[in-house]
C-alpha cells in the first residue's frame, strides 16, 4: 500500500495476538468466554480420548476451566500470566484431572468412544467414497482408538488432532521431547496396526 501524499510504501503491522491469560487476569469483558470458545472443544476431545466417557470428559473440562479462571484471577500475578504457555498449561491441567478421575473410579469404563469424531479424523483415514463409507471408516477408527493404551490415545490426540509441537506436548505430559518422539511413533504404529486389523486400508 502507498501513501496517497508521498507515494511511498506504507507497511501496516498486524495486531499482536491477544494474550488470553493476561486478559482473564485483568478481568477484561468477555475474556473468559473467549478462552472457553478457543479451547473448550479441544480440551473435551482430549479428555474424551483419555476417559472414553462423555459425561466424565465434560465434567473434567468444566472443572479445568473453573480452576484456570481461579488461578489466573486469584493466584497468578500479571507477569506470570504474561509468561504462561497457556495451551500446554490448560492441557496439562485437564490431563491431571483425567488421571485423577480414572484413579478414583472403581468400575471399568464401559462407554465406548461413540462420539470421538469431531471432524478431525482426517490424518488417519482418507475418504474417497460416499458419506456412508466415511462414517464406516470413522467408526472403525473410534474402535481402534478405544483399543489403544491410554498413553497412546493421549499422544495421538495431542500430536495429530491438536497439532501440538513436541515442545508443547512435553510441557503437557511432563516428558522430554526426545522421549516423546519415540512414543508418538510407537503410538501411531499401534493405531495403524489396529486399523489394519479392522480392515481400514487407507490409514496414513
Amino acid at each position: 500500500m502507498k501513501n496517497s501524499w508521498t507515494g511511498e510504501a506504507v507497511w501496516r503491522s498486524e495486531p499482536a495476538e491477544e494474550n488470553l491469560a493476561v486478559a482473564v487476569h485483568r478481568c477484561e469483558t468477555g475474556a473468559l468466554e473467549r478462552l472457553i470458545d478457543r479451547y473448550e472443544r479441544a480440551l473435551y476431545s482430549y479428555a474424551y480420548g483419555i476417559l472414553q466417557n462423555a459425561f466424565d470428559a465434560q465434567e473434567v473440562v468444566q472443572d479445568a476451566m473453573l480452576r484456570a479462571h481461579r488461578a489466573l484471577t486469584r493466584q497468578y500475578n500479571e507477569q506470570r500470566c504474561i509468561d504462561l504457555a497457556l495451551r500446554p498449561w490448560l492441557f496439562r491441567m485437564t490431563r491431571n484431572l483425567c488421571l485423577n478421575k480414572r484413579r478414583s473410579k472403581t468400575r471399568a469404563l464401559e462407554q465406548p468412544l461413540e462420539t470421538f469424531d469431531d471432524g478431525r479424523l482426517g490424518p488417519f483415514v482418507r475418504h474417497h467414497g460416499e458419506d456412508a463409507e466415511r462414517r464406516e471408516d470413522a467408526e472403525l477408527l473410534r474402535r481402534a482408538m478405544g483399543a489403544l493404551p491410554v498413553e497412546a490415545r493421549e499422544l495421538i490426540v495431542l500430536r495429530f488432532m491438536e497439532d501440538m509441537s513436541y515442545g508443547e506436548i512435553a510441557r503437557t505430559v511432563g516428558a522430554t521431547e526426545s522421549a516423546l518422539r519415540g512414543k508418538v511413533f510407537r503410538s501411531l504404529k499401534l493405531l495403524r496396526d489396529a486399523l489394519e486389523k479392522k480392515g481400514v486400508t487407507h490409514a496414513v
